[in-house]
């Protein structure tokens, strides 16, 4: 992948900033909170992987409506965009939930919510397992520019850092260096 200046200058911010945050769900709301409005989604999620149990469990939801999170709380691994995501390590889009044959356990949820598409990135450790998935959910259908895919990605990779940042400081494992309630909404955030 190959960044702008601009983009290469924001990366240096961010990781300042994840260097600096001394709260981890904080710095993780925060860090969906404006992935999400970068792209001009209607909400975004971050979802970590249990490997043990082969789903994704949500640790921040940001705007999303119930409806949605009731059909869509946990996520196995190859299903939906988030579970295929962080089952084949890219990137995935499903343009409209209503009619892709992909998401259609999830299909009910979409329609009572009024979430019509969404595209999610992998977050990745430096080795590149996945520990998890990036999301930005859209009330009409939405095809994502390669450049918000990337910038998106610039945001796995701050997300990633922050929680191996937590994990070398603590010597404890993703699911533990997240606070114990994991699907707190963002209410309040410091900018980046």
């Amino acid at each position: 992948m190959s960044f702008s200046s601009e983009d290469s200058k924001f990366l240096v911010r961010g990781f300042e900033y994840v260097a600096k945050s001394a709260n981890l769900q904080a710095t993780l709301e925060n860090l969906v909170k404006v992935a999400s409005e970068c792209v001009g989604s209607n909400g975004g999620s971050l979802y970590l992987l249990d490997a043990k149990r082969g789903v994704l469990t949500p640790c921040v939801l940001y705007n999303l409506p119930e409806e949605y999170l009731a059909g869509c709380a946990e996520v196995p691994l190859g299903t939906q965009c988030c579970g295929r995501a962080a089952l084949h390590k890219v990137p995935w889009t499903v343009c409209d939930m209503l009619t892709d044959p992909l998401f259609a356990d999830c299909r009910e949820a979409a329609r009572a919510s009024g979430i019509r598409a969404a595209f999610s990135v992998p977050v990745l450790d430096a080795n590149g397992d996945c520990l998890g998935s990036l999301a930005c959910h859209f009330r009409e259908p939405y095809e994502p520019t390669t450049y918000a895919l990337e910038r998106n990605r610039l945001f796995a990779q701050l997300i990633a850092f922050a929680i191996a940042r937590r994990q070398a400081m603590t010597g404890i494992g993703v699911q533990r260096a997240i606070a114990p309630d994991l699907t707190k909404a963002v209410s309040s955030t410091e900018a980046i």
